[in-house]
């Protein structure tokens, strides 16, 4: 009975909640690790320290010709032209669309004005200096003429990054430059070298070049009286690497050079066409300025496998680009809500798929016949 009354007594004392747990939050303060961020250094900061390089080797070098001074009567003459623009009657010809212009006047005012700017502009998109040079440029001075022939009248030209077919580009082009320019210090008529070369799908090597002509020591502006140290080849981008730029870059000559080390005949491997521009111009940076440059792009078309079966002697190369396939759950034997046909074709390589349908589109046509025509009247 003792014990009965004081268990009733201090249950008097102990309420329903008594049993629960209270959680109570603490908010801790805190605490910087290491420096504050006005002193500490930035992860920019941090990074740069770690991947420091030396700006003296970031530096660019300019390898071309100086900009020649144009002297005080060539500037009059701009002057009177400039008034004539100013003509009211010129003006309005102009409005009318009657005003008659000689491009190549057009184009010869834009190589003394902006033209050599806009063209290193253009060849610095395209990668063509840090490909070909590394770390160094030039400004193209001299006007160079490329000009494939197409017919007995009609002419390709080569400008900065048009598009040409290794069809178009099969023979020899017809090339025309300012072989009379002269630095001040010039007493003689130079000699000149040109060079048509490429950085882009080398077999063997990822930054490799091939070489497709090569003359040095052109007198007069005429490219027959030079020494031809790599006869002309067209261009061969093998099916599927994409477009490929051509490059052809004149060099101005100071004296005349030997370039017995890489000359190359008539060969069936084009591994003796590997060349840098970068080594050539180390070697004969005393000799060889680069003054001028055109380029154009071509892709791959039937003429590029003549060139591997009859001059290179071997097979055609194909390039295809391994796509990350996208996941696929792994098949089920009974798929709900889903069509059968499409669902096994998900499982499928689509090369086999594509040779499937192939196979059955062919295995209804008569290879000299070619499709039945449609009915004229299908419902009827």
């Amino acid at each position: 009975c003792g014990k009965m009354l004081k268990n009733i007594l201090f249950r008097q004392f102990i309420s329903r909640d008594s049993h629960k747990i209270v959680q109570i939050f603490l908010r801790h303060g805190h605490t910087i690790r290491g420096k504050r961020p006005g002193v500490a250094r930035t992860l920019q900061q941090r990074l740069d320290e770690l991947n420091y390089v030396d700006p003296e080797l970031l530096k660019v070098v300019n390898i071309g010709l100086p900009a020649v001074k144009v002297p005080r009567s060539v500037v009059m003459k701009d002057r009177l032209r400039q008034n004539i623009r100013n003509n009211p009657e010129i003006e309005k010809l102009a409005r009318m669309n009657q005003l008659e212009v000689n491009l190549e006047d057009v184009h010869g005012e834009w190589m003394k004005t902006t033209g050599p700017s806009d063209i290193k502009g253009l060849a610095e998109y395209y990668n063509i200096y840090k490909d070909l040079f590394g770390s160094a440029y030039f400004v193209p001075r001299v006007n160079l003429e490329i000009l494939y022939p197409a017919s007995s009248d009609n002419y390709n030209p080569v400008f900065y990054g048009n598009i040409l077919s290794p069809e178009d580009a099969k023979v020899p082009p017809v090339v025309h430059f300012d072989h009379a320019f002269k630095l001040p210090k010039d007493k003689n008529e130079s000699l000149w070298t040109l060079i048509m070369t490429t950085p882009d799908g080398h077999l063997e090597k990822s930054t490799g070049e091939y070489v497709h002509w090569l003359v040095t020591n052109i007198a007069n502006g005429d490219v027959n009286s030079g020494d031809t140290i790599v006869p002309y080849l067209q261009p061969f981008p093998a099916r599927g690497l994409g477009y490929h730029r051509y490059i052809f870059i004149l060099y101005k000559q100071n004296a005349k050079v030997n370039f017995d080390k890489i000359r190359v005949s008539q060969t069936k491997d084009p591994a003796q066409r590997n060349f840098s521009t970068l080594e050539m111009y180390r070697e004969h940076q005393n000799t060889l300025t680069p003054a001028s440059l055109v380029f154009f792009q071509a892709e791959y078309d039937d003429s590029v496998r003549d060139v591997f079966h009859k001059v290179f002697d071997t097979s055609m190369l194909t390039f295809e680009y391994d796509k990350e396939r996208n996941y696929i759950a792994p098949q089920k034997w009974f798929p709900l809500k889903r069509a059968f046909n499409t669902y096994m074709d998900m499982h499928r390589d689509p090369m086999e798929i594509n040779k499937e349908f192939v196979q059955r589109k062919l295995a209804k046509t008569h290879p000299f016949d070619g499709p039945k025509a449609p009915l004229r009247f299908p419902m009827a």
